[in-house]
């Protein structure tokens, strides 16, 4: 039953927690997997792929096969934001009666979630066709593997990925409804009529075959061909390895393909769920408490896949390891000096209050009272004539005036400079 309903409306089912589609498994499967596993995993990877930003955005480590990977991890910061924000708020407002409002954000972040889940998987694919030509068409590499074609690509994958997506702003909207439970009033995501005309053309096959299908079988050849070109190259150039600057580009190059291999095989374990719970949502009947076990998993690991990119970057990018390590010594030292210096600091105040004397004076000049200046010095410079002060050579001065100048200047001279209080010439 809902309230103020249209007859035109499409009926909602207003219920936060559809008792016929849980089970006691399920709810614990839910409760574990999302509202405990995910929050978890999605700080890791809101710090990681912040992490993947600030060294892929730095001078040395600008090529187009890190350009892609800079793209990636801003999409996958995205994936992980509003993953929060659909998976977990959706299943944390049946535990947490302060978000029974969420679905105010969730309308907006599920298209948003869509356009970055978009750019993550097209740009993973950019990137592996930036490895293919790089591994197995060297002659091409040149022209086409730059820093500015990587960047029209990307921004041409982002454009097209809101404009697909935008579609999805329209299909669902929000209302009050009566719980019949508990009678109270709350707020439901449900479908428009557009959602039920486009359904099943743009939700099901489209979907299907544009963000899983279809990138899932690309990438797996293109990987299969990129391993098999790769390990010849490694068996290849092992025979005769010689220690100079083209070796070691080479050796670089080598390091990206092997990390490109690893992230492509990461996006393939994550996504294989997916593809699996599309067809068989499409082409046969599961029952929805089999699909909701299949659809959480899914979920998890798209996060999952979005979270853990960094560690592949660590292990196989000897690049990224390197400047990952300088910059944590940098702020290592930085720390460490901070909290010398204020040790430094109180060890210093401490030593001052320690004196009963110094710290009355400290007391009276802090309440405005000046403090009392002793009359004679603490320190007073003594004279002691040289005798020898031709073995201190007075410089500027020609040889051809020396002559002219007395003996007796000059030794006066020298004792104004070395005592303020010797006597006149």
């Amino acid at each position: 039953m809902t309230l103020g309903q249209d007859p035109n409306d499409t009926e909602c089912i207003c219920s936060d927690l559809q008792h016929g589609d849980y089970s006691l498994a399920y709810e614990w499967f839910n409760y574990i997997a999302v509202i405990i596993l995910l929050p978890t995993i999605s700080v890791f990877g809101v710090a990681s792929n912040i992490v993947n930003i600030f060294i892929y955005s730095r001078q040395r480590m600008r090529n187009s096969s890190n350009t892609y990977l800079l793209f990636l991890a801003s999409s996958d910061f995205l994936v992980v934001i509003t993953g929060l924000f659909i998976f977990w708020i959706d299943s944390a407002r049946t535990y947490i009666p302060e978000l029974s409002r969420a679905p105010y954000t969730m309308v907006y972040a599920l298209p948003f979630g869509y356009m970055a889940q978009t750019c993550s998987v097209y740009f993973t694919v950019a990137a592996a066709i930036d490895c293919y030509i790089n591994v197995c068409w060297k002659t091409l590499s040149a022209s086409y593997c730059t820093i500015r074609r990587a960047c029209k690509i990307n921004t041409c994958i982002t454009i097209c990925a809101i404009i697909y997506n935008s579609l999805r702003f329209p299909q669902f909207k929000l209302r009050k409804c009566l719980h019949n439970g508990s009678k109270e009033t709350i707020v439901e995501i449900c479908p428009t009529s557009l959602f039920f005309a486009i359904n099943t053309i743009y939700n099901v096959y489209m979907y299907m075959v544009l963000m899983t299908l279809l990138p899932f079988l690309f990438l797996s050849i293109l990987n299969a061909i990129i391993v098999v070109q790769q390990s010849s190259l490694s068996q290849s150039n092992s025979t005769d390895f010689v220690e100079d600057n083209a070796s070691r580009i080479t050796i670089t190059a080598s390091g990206d393909s092997i990390t490109m291999i690893m992230v492509v095989i990461l996006f393939l374990c994550c996504n294989v769920l997916a593809l699996i719970v599309n067809v068989i949502e499409t082409f046969f009947e599961p029952t929805t408490l089999l699909l909701n076990f299949l659809t959480d998993t899914s979920n998890f690991l798209v996060i999952l896949n979005s979270s853990i990119n960094c560690l592949i970057y660590y292990t196989f990018n000897k690049e990224y390891k390197e400047v990952f390590l300088i910059k944590m010594q940098t702020i290592k030292q930085q720390l460490i000096s901070k909290c010398l210096k204020c040790n430094a600091d109180r060890t210093q105040l401490e030593s001052f209050n320690s004196t009963p004397a110094i710290a009355q004076i400290l007391k009276n000049n802090s309440s405005g009272q000046e403090v009392v200046k002793c009359d004679l010095p603490i320190w007073k410079s003594m004279y002691r004539p040289i005798r020898n002060y031709n073995s201190f050579p007075v410089t500027n001065i020609d040889n051809a005036n020396n002559s002219n100048i007395p003996v007796g200047l000059c030794t006066c001279c020298l004792e104004i400079l070395l005592d303020d209080d010797g006597g006149k010439c």
